[in-house]
């Protein structure tokens, strides 16, 4: 979970809803069965970690149910009550597959804001399973009362005779108290909702950490296009330049003594020049590709696989306008994920799948090649290790699982609603579509200069 986010609930609500006394009742009922069992599992747990570490075999189910009650005791929170939660900030891994994974699992449940959550959780149940019982022994006996004095009428309780109104009144009395303690319960579990899981200076703090990291991605992305640009500069362009510069200087040395080779080389001269313009198109299209500010994310993926020399099948489903940056990062994932595949891995195909999902756009890209591919940072293979800084810089994630021999899979998650709670570049796993698993669609060519390989990196 990535940065800080309050879930909107719109105008103030009421302190009390009908719904609020319903989920008392509902927690009186869930405590008989749940809160004995989540107690058992963690203190057997615990009381088994001498053995050898078996109970593990409790603590770890115990740690995954507490996770899903802490997300859903968030949404109870506003759906019940009405109020703004903050989801807080969590640190991401930059691991990926099984590592990550469990990475991810150990920096969540460290965390002050998951044990708050897990406190929260136990302390509802506990106080909806007492204001319950309250409630309910109330209403017994008002409903006993009742029945005595509707049966046998006067009530003789030693030298005092209770008529039969006083037994209604009795009734009636037990019975509004009887209500009275679930609207009790329903503030209580409002008031540890607000304590607990609403928001506090603590969840600030994490928002300011996630944030100091998104910030750290964009440094270091920024650092990323530098060295690419600066190596592109000096082992391309400069060479070129100063080719060319001798080739003029030479021609203009035989200008008047050998007219026929000053032409000649003029002419290469400006071959080269020619050259020198292709590669600052490329490198310009590194940078921001203008086919992508004209005609749009799909058009501008469709002309990176047209180019690409290992054939590529292509699905882009963008069902609304996208930010420029959502869509730039997309295109060089996309676009650095291809070079890759041309450059070192062998493949025979590849498959690029775009889809936009109300939170996020996810990429996913796959080859057959021989695999192998790592996030360096070594200043000399900067490709991969720039996308992840750029992806990081969204607020997003990106993995790479490329086992040897097994082919490359590279999985991007970009968030553009500006929420990244929910993003997890596992969920986006390989799809067909109805039209998809029918004829996949190649990658369409557009108009675009003929030009070598380009490196996006």
């Amino acid at each position: 979970m990535n940065s800080a986010t309050s879930l909107p609930t719109g105008r103030r609500a009421p302190r009390l809803r009908a719904s609020s006394v319903a989920a008392v009742v509902l927690g009186g009922v869930l405590a008989i069965i749940w809160l004995p069992l989540t107690l058992s599992l963690l203190i057997g747990g615990l009381g088994a970690l001498p053995a050898l570490g078996s109970g593990l075999l409790l603590l770890i189910p115990w740690i995954l149910l507490m996770r899903l009650a802490v997300r859903l005791e968030r949404w109870r929170a506003v759906a019940v009550h009405g109020m703004s939660v903050v989801v807080p900030a969590q640190r991401r891994s930059r691991r990926s597959g099984l590592a990550g994974w469990l990475h991810d699992l150990w920096l969540e449940i460290s965390s002050l804001s998951f044990w708050r959550g897990v406190l929260h959780h136990h302390l509802a149940l506990l106080v909806a399973s007492v204001f319950c019982a309250l409630s309910l022994t109330l209403l017994w006996v008002g409903w006993q009362s009742g029945m005595i004095g509707l049966q046998h009428g006067a009530v003789d309780i030693g030298a005092l005779t209770l008529p039969r109104w006083a037994s209604a009144v009795i009734s009636g009395v037990l019975l509004v108290l009887s209500v009275l303690a679930l609207l009790l319960g329903a503030i209580a579990d409002r008031g540890l909702a607000r304590g607990l899981i609403s928001g506090s200076e603590e969840q600030l703090r994490g928002q300011v950490v996630e944030l100091t990291h998104r910030r750290q991605g964009a440094v270091d992305a920024a650092a990323q296009e530098r060295l690419r640009i600066e190596r592109d500069l000096h082992d391309g362009v400069q060479p070129r330049l100063v080719a060319l510069a001798m080739t003029l200087g030479m021609a203009r040395g035989q200008i008047h003594s050998d007219p026929e080779r000053a032409e000649q080389l003029v002419g290469q001269a400006h071959a080269e020049a020619k050259a020198v313009m292709t590669d600052l198109r490329q490198l310009a299209r590194g940078i921001h590709p203008a086919v992508l500010t004209d005609r749009g994310l799909d058009a501008a993926l469709s002309a990176v696989a047209a180019r690409s020399p290992v054939p590529v099948d292509l699905e882009v489903q963008v069902t609304g306008p996208l930010e420029k940056e959502v869509e730039a990062v997309a295109y060089f994932v996309v676009s650095e994920a291809l070079t890759n595949i041309a450059r070192h891995s062998g493949a025979d195909s590849a498959t690029v799948q775009v889809l936009q999902t109300p939170e996020s756009l996810r990429v996913h890209v796959e080859d057959d090649g021989r695999g192998g591919a790592q996030v360096r940072r070594d200043g000399q293979s900067t490709g991969l290790a720039g996308l992840t800084d750029r992806v990081r810089a969204t607020g997003g994630r990106l993995e790479v699982a490329s086992p040897a021999g097994g082919g490359t899979v590279l999985r991007a998650v970009i968030p553009t609603s500006g929420d990244p709670r929910s993003l997890d570049p596992r969920m986006m796993e390989p799809r067909e579509s109805a039209a998809a698993s029918a004829s996949p669609r190649p990658a369409r060519p557009v108009a675009a200069e003929p030009t070598t390989q380009e490196d996006p990196r």
